[in-house]
């Protein structure tokens, strides 16, 4: 129906402000306020008020910096960046070679397949600001974390900044009634707002954001994606160099991953329990087994998502990890879902990969 003009995009707000997303069934259709709210501790008093208006998803072409959207599968308002090109490694695609993910597994890493065109997608990611209005819809704010360089070996992390799928996004036109279209302390220092002679109101990169995108390349840059769909649920995985810190006797190489879990099932499922095996081209392996992830046991009904990252540090300059995630179905039978095995890849050997 993108043919009919814009569509409506309302916000359900609180007095306090803060509120969700709700999504929208057409033009004029106001969206009712569901049941799990309230289960979550919300208050009831809601108003809604118009944000803005949905514009057509590009189908060919990439968006442009500036450009305001909501997330397709995690409803939040955001503004994109800039794009980057990243391959995408689907193990339900047929063309994809088995023998690289029995490789990794057994530390073959010398002898892993390389890949054909057929193999992965080449797919648009971009990075952009969410807006903080929306963070408790999110599974946790996302952000992207730094290691200090030279002398310096501290965690520096800017919360707010995620990377989303050309697919996920739905982009949007802000209502002038909204005075600041993304609540982000980064906003307003990392785009410019500029209205032409027809009172149309766009953003622009500055001079600020090209500065933080050159300095910071090597942190930002996403090369490859994962995924892999085990038993109705989808993992999405990605991973960053960090740097080095030193302090140690030995070098510690970290990166940081996130991974985003969809329910593409047709049952609702809850995460009980995380293994990894984590291996450095040291000849270095491990297993780690926890309850849930970053103290959570997300509950995924149908459709739903849940996304977090995390970080982890070997003694070498190159690695790579894999797992599986044990989920409880609301009949209570357990299923595993696999985490595809992706590499951890420095800029060191980069360029050997």
């Amino acid at each position: 129906g993108w043919e009919n003009g814009h569509i409506t995009m309302y916000k359900l707000v609180r007095s306090c402000s803060q509120g969700v997303l709700p999504r929208v069934a057409g033009q004029g259709v106001l969206p009712r306020v569901s049941a799990p709210l309230a289960a979550r501790g919300h208050s009831t008093a809601y108003n809604l008020i118009e944000v803005g208006k949905f514009t057509a998803p590009k189908v060919t072409g990439n968006y442009d910096c500036g450009q305001l959207f909501l997330h397709k599968k995690l409803d939040y308002r955001g503004v994109i960046l800039f794009p980057w090109v990243a391959r995408v490694f689907s193990r339900n695609n047929k063309a994809f070679p088995t023998l690289f993910d029995s490789k990794l597994k057994k530390g073959e890493v010398d002898d892993i397949p390389g890949f054909t065109k057929e193999s992965y997608q080449t797919v648009i990611y971009y990075q952009v600001l969410l807006d903080f209005r929306d963070c408790p819809i999110v599974s946790q704010r996302e952000g992207i974390t730094f290691l200090g360089q030279n002398s310096d070996n501290k965690f520096y992390t800017i919360p707010g900044i995620d990377y989303i799928s050309h697919e996920n996004v739905l982009p949007y036109e802000h209502s002038e009634s909204i005075r600041d279209p993304i609540q982000h302390n980064l906003f307003q220092k990392f785009l410019e707002k500029k209205t032409d002679p027809n009172e149309v109101t766009s953003y622009y990169s500055t001079n600020m954001l090209h500065q933080f995108h050159e300095d910071n390349f090597d942190c930002l840059r996403l090369r490859d994606v994962h995924c892999q769909t085990t038993n109705g649920v989808k993992i999405t995985v990605y991973s960053f160099f960090m740097g080095c810190r030193s302090e140690t006797p030995t070098k510690e190489h970290w990166w940081r991953y996130s991974i985003l879990m969809e329910n593409v099932g047709d049952i609702t499922v809850q995460l009980r329990e995380r293994t990894w095996c984590i291996f450095s081209n040291a000849d270095n392996k491990e297993s780690v087994t926890g309850k849930g992830v970053v103290g959570q046991e997300p509950l995924l009904a149908p459709g739903q998502c849940f996304q977090y990252s995390s970080l982890v540090s070997l003694r070498s300059s190159a690695g790579h990890m894999w797992g599986t995630y044990l989920f409880e179905r609301e009949d209570r039978k357990f299923i595993n879902v696999s985490i595809p095995p992706f590499l951890l890849v420095s800029k060191v050997n980069e360029a050997q990969t």
